[in-house]
């Protein structure tokens, strides 16, 4: 009967996933889409038995074990580090805005935390095999373009994976007390750091020599049983067995024949992909397709708004044109792989309800199945946006490119080093920014039980402790918004630098720098106090008017402590020096 079961499922599944995708073959859509339409189909015209699902979710768990595999082995961490600081630079910027772009639209559809996150989650990447399909299709972007637009894909992979192992502790926490909780984080750390710093080393060695002593036959087999090993470990600790796949790949990946281990796998990787994906379509029935379209919309919507946005500054702040920008980031506007993934994560532990499941693989669909149009009018909705563009915006838009080409053209004039400091001043800020933001969150969710905690252990009014943790908020902010001011003005010294220079080069007598000049005589100190004030203000607390007055107060006394303390109660050796000077 067993053997009834799987051969039945087996047969059904792969012919009908095989014209389904055929059927959209046709009309140049990726046949990932139609191993999900042969799921909703499946699910919605047959009956299921307990039998076949049970076989259903183990050919699906190593479909998603192969293919995270194989996403893993195309990632060659050389050559990113070579040829890919470009695709670094749009996915750092540009992730954590999605994130938090689907963090925000979450809360305002209603949400909860963890719901919102997940969703910010979800929209944060693209497709890498849609993509490169319709891109190399339509053949309207030259190789170059394409290939930045690959890498950037597998970069959001990269960075997904990240996304995945941090929230896999908050969608499995529901049902943990604190402790098990920080537990299963610090695994997760450790699992992390081990991977990375010994695997890749010592599998990378074992696998040369594998491939140096026996066939490629049985290079194989030990590179898929490292991969469902890893998988094992990563179930054990606690995350994803998506994530301990992907891990193995990345490490196998810099072996020296990676590529014909990724060529042997291909037709079994195809095979359970699409039994995985046509486990996700099964969740999905006629009834909720209908009853969540409105939602499907939304979903899609804000995915798309994000990923052009976004994407689309990313390119602008890496000094792209904006047409290039604009084309680059609707070629990206297709839902990837992760966020099958990651959904079925959250509805596996219950976090999502069947609603949400539904409306996320719609959407997907949905921006798989637009992105050709889109792709393809691209280049027009372009030049109509430019002719249809109000002048006043128009305009601004325009002194805004020329004032980012010109701060480009100061920091260009100025020495290799400079140049080296500035990036690293700007790698340091960025870091600083997301270091504030992550703060802030966990101030925003740790600061009222942490209250409630304090009044019942060590008495006390409320508002006390909660002035006090709001000051602690402001003194722990401290550090991070002083590096990022002194990196600024950093920057804002080596831009003067660069129009002195040419200034001088061009033999004019005016300052252009006045400007920078007036930030840089900024006291630093009071800098520092009103940028940690105004974002302890802008994000919600439980204290009123008043007690931010109180904040407001002792903010001020601490500021004017430290000025005093620097500049009147100097050492004996520095009285010296000023009198020296």
């Amino acid at each position: 009967m067993e053997e009834l079961a799987l051969l039945t499922t087996l047969a059904l599944f792969t012919l009908l996933a095989a014209v389904c995708s055929i059927v959209f073959n046709k009309i140049k859509l990726p046949p990932l889409i139609g191993y999900i339409v042969a799921g909703i189909v499946i699910a919605n015209a047959t009956t299921i038995t307990a039998e076949s699902q049970e076989i259903v979710d183990i050919l699906s768990d190593i479909g998603l074990v192969m293919l995270m595999f194989c996403i893993g082995l195309e990632i060659n961490l050389k050559k990113i580090r070579k040829q890919g600081i470009f695709a670094i630079k749009v996915a750092m910027i540009q992730l954590p805005l999605m994130v938090f772009g689907g963090y925000l639209a979450g809360i305002l559809l209603g949400f909860n935390f963890v719901q919102a996150v997940v969703m910010g989650a979800i929209i944060s990447g693209s497709s890498t095999a849609v993509v490169m399909g319709v891109l190399k299709s339509q053949n309207r972007l030259d190789k170059e373009h394409i290939e930045m637009l690959v890498l950037i894909t597998i970069m959001e992979d990269i960075g997904q994976v990240i996304i995945l192992s941090m929230i896999t502790p908050l969608i499995a926490g529901s049902g943990m007390d604190v402790n098990e909780l920080i537990v299963l984080i610090v695994s997760i750390l450790i699992f992390m750091i081990v991977s990375l710093l010994i695997g890749l080393k010592l599998v990378l060695r074992m696998i040369n020599w594998v491939s140096d002593n026996v066939s490629e036959e049985i290079l194989t087999v030990f590179s898929v049983g490292l991969a469902f090993g890893m998988a094992l470990l990563s179930l054990y600790i606690g995350m994803s067995m998506a994530i301990g796949a992907f891990l193995m790949g990345m490490m196998i990946a810099a072996s020296r024949k990676s590529k014909e281990i990724n060529h042997k796998i291909e037709p079994m990787r195809d095979l359970f992909m699409a039994v995985f994906f046509i486990s996700v379509g099964m969740e999905i029935t006629m009834a909720s397709l209908a009853d969540n379209l409105g939602m499907i919309a939304v979903i899609y919507l804000v995915f798309a708004f994000f990923k052009v946005t976004t994407v689309f500054l990313a390119y602008w702040i890496c000094n792209e044109s904006c047409r290039t920008g604009f084309l680059s980031a609707v070629s990206l506007a297709a839902m990837g792989e992760f966020a099958f993934i990651i959904v079925a994560e959250a509805y596996g532990y219950g976090v999502v309800d069947e609603s949400f499941y539904t409306s996320v693989i719609g959407a997907a669909l949905v921006s798989m199945v637009t992105l050709p149009f889109l792709t393809r009018y691209s280049d027009t909705i372009w030049t109509k946006s430019q002719e249809k563009c109000p002048r006043k915006l128009y305009s601004f838009c325009c002194r805004l490119n020329n004032g980012r080409e010109v701060i480009a053209k100061r920091m260009s004039a100025t020495s290799v080093y400079s140049q080296k400091a500035a990036r690293r001043s700007m790698t340091h800020s960025y870091i600083n920014i997301l270091l504030i933001a992550f703060i802030e969150i966990v101030f925003y969710f740790g600061l009222p039980p942490l209250r409630d905690w304090l009044v019942s252990s060590f008495g006390g009014s409320s508002v006390v402790w909660g002035i006090l943790l709001v000051v602690v908020n402001f003194m722990v902010l401290t550090l991070p918004v002083y590096h990022l001011v002194n990196n600024v003005k950093f920057l804002d010294e080596i831009i003067i630098n660069g129009a002195k220079h040419i200034s001088r080069m061009e033999g004019s007598s005016e300052e252009p720098e006045v400007i920078y000049q007036k930030f840089l005589d900024i006291n630093t100190y009071i800098m520092v106090g009103a940028i940690d004030f105004l974002i302890v203000l802008v994000v919600p607390n439980m204290l009123g008017l008043m007690e931010h007055l109180v904040v407001l107060a002792i903010v001020a006394a601490m500021i004017a402590f430290m000025y005093i303390r620097v500049h009147y109660f100097k050492k004996p050796e520095q009285f010296e020096d000023d009198l020296d000077e």
